[in-house]
């Protein structure tokens, strides 16, 4: 499998009773790039915080949230049903400065949701088999049976240490 591994800083800038912006550097790299299936894990120093599968641009994902979240703050109501990245929240999370590592797969797998997804799976439980604990503010894991997945899964997360990132 075909995946572009990267690493990014994400800093959370908190505006008074309004909510957050997300400013994401660099700001060039393959998971920028829209369209494409990508895996990414949010943490900050030795702390894993969250696995996600998104298939358009890592800046537009984490502003779309950004922008869920700011709506839950200022109405005090989901947007559809969806609050934002709980780990935006200042209180759940103080850290404002994080880190982000990205694997981006290629246009082959861009139709290929499930599998991806069952990579985001085996990679969460991997953090929980080696580490003892699920990412800290992971609030689903899809599941399934696809061959290759946990053996991509266990290549991410070695190159997540390797890169001495955690």
């Amino acid at each position: 499998m075909k995946y572009i591994f990267e690493t990014y800083h994400l800093n959370i800038l908190d505006a008074e009773n309004a909510g957050c912006k997300t400013i994401l550097s660099p700001s060039t790299g393959a998971a920028l790039q829209k369209e494409r299936r990508k895996l990414y894990i949010v943490y900050h120093n030795n702390e894993l915080l969250y696995v996600g599968e998104a298939n358009t641009s890592i800046k537009t994902r984490f502003q779309r949230s950004c922008s869920s979240f700011n709506h839950y703050i200022i109405k005090g109501k989901a947007r559809g049903g969806y609050k934002g990245y709980k780990w935006l929240h200042k209180i759940d999370n103080p850290q404002r400065s994080l880190n982000v590592a990205v694997a981006t797969f290629s246009a082959e797998y861009d139709d290929k949701r499930d599998f991806i997804e069952a990579i985001e799976g085996e990679l969460v439980y991997l953090i929980r088999n080696k580490h003892g604990y699920w990412p800290k503010f992971q609030n689903e894991i899809h599941f399934s049976n696809c061959a290759g997945a946990k053996e991509i899964a266990e290549g991410i997360l070695d190159k997540i240490f390797n890169k001495k990132i955690v």
